[in-house]
């Protein structure tokens, strides 16, 4: 009896050893080691503005392209704001902070933590600016800094493009939204990924607010947020575009995030509302931001052509 209770015990363990060694070989070391991140977190990077080897100030952008028939990235942009790359509000005529901006763009898909850093001038020698803006909107707080592809050569490249901005998902006033950005410079470091602030559409989406291709949310931003991507997004059941209510998880490039709207007041029972160009304190905030619509983006995107491009 002792005899077999031993060679039983023998087998069980081979049985044991055999089923881990098939476990391990079922999951390959370099699958265990992947990561399911959001693409749209690893197309958002931190937008330093820099002037020699000091930085100015800091903002957010994203990648975004435009495509070719088969899909596939054309010209890849980075997209942010005009203050962020310039220091001051669109139309001010104040001198530029800056010379360059510094980003980041990473390499591996499954693996965040590794990154590569890029600075881009912003001007040529003879201070034109690198960036182009609506000619239609010249008071629109929207850039694009085209990016040669020798700067995304050895990245993973993860973009935003038109087809984003085409989700089947209607919205309306209350409608829910993702900001994703970095308030104070604030982020996961460790994995060089942005933080998702929530907030609701609050005004008309479909109606160009005071005349501008833009619309409001309300929402609690911060410095460093400015030049975020906003989504609509969806989890659960929504409304899709013809008014149907349907189940699932969708997300729609809706535009990016510029300033908050501050109130300032002007005497007895009589107030002021202006932009200043970036985010307001906290005391005197309406919480309310602007989102330059995405078709505006995209219309600035189709324009550039590389062969009129002054830094080329």
């Amino acid at each position: 009896m002792r005899a077999c209770s031993c060679i039983i015990s023998v087998m069980r363990q081979l049985i044991a050893s055999a089923l881990a060694g098939l476990l391990l070989i079922a999951t390959p070391p370099r699958l265990r080691a992947q990561v399911d991140v959001e693409a749209y977190s690893m197309m958002t990077t931190t937008v330093l503005l820099m002037k020699g080897n000091q930085s100015i100030s800091q903002g957010t952008g994203f990648l975004y392209a435009t495509t070719k028939a088969d899909g596939t990235p054309d010209t890849v942009f980075i997209v942010t704001n005009f203050h962020v790359v310039t220091g001051h509000a669109p139309g001010t005529g104040e001198p530029n902070q800056g010379d360059r901006v510094r980003f980041m763009l990473h390499t591996q898909q499954f693996d965040p933590k590794t990154v590569i850093g890029i600075e881009m001038p912003l001007y040529t020698k003879n201070a034109e600016p690198l960036w182009i803006a609506s000619t239609d909107h010249p008071n629109a707080d929207v850039v694009l800094l085209p990016l040669p592809p020798r700067v995304y050569k050895d990245a993973f490249l993860s973009v935003f493009s038109e087809a984003h901005t085409v989700g089947d998902i209607r919205m309306r006033p209350t409608s829910p939204v993702a900001l994703l950005g970095y308030p104070y410079g604030f982020s996961d470091s460790v994995n060089h990924l942005p933080v998702w602030k929530t907030g609701h559409v609050a005004s008309e989406p479909n109606v160009d607010f005071q005349g501008d291709p833009l619309f409001l949310v309300d929402v609690s931003a911060f410095p460093g947020m400015s030049g975020s991507p906003v989504l609509g997004v969806a989890n659960g059941t929504y409304e899709t575009g013809s008014g149907a209510m349907t189940t699932g998880r969708i997300y729609k490039l809706l535009g990016v995030f510029s300033a908050m709207r501050v109130v300032k007041a002007q005497g007895a029972g009589e107030i002021s509302v202006f932009n200043p160009g970036g985010l307001a304190t906290a005391g005197d905030s309406l919480q309310l931001g602007y989102v330059w619509k995405a078709a505006l983006l995209a219309d600035i995107a189709r324009s550039f052509d590389w062969r009129s491009w002054p830094g080329r």
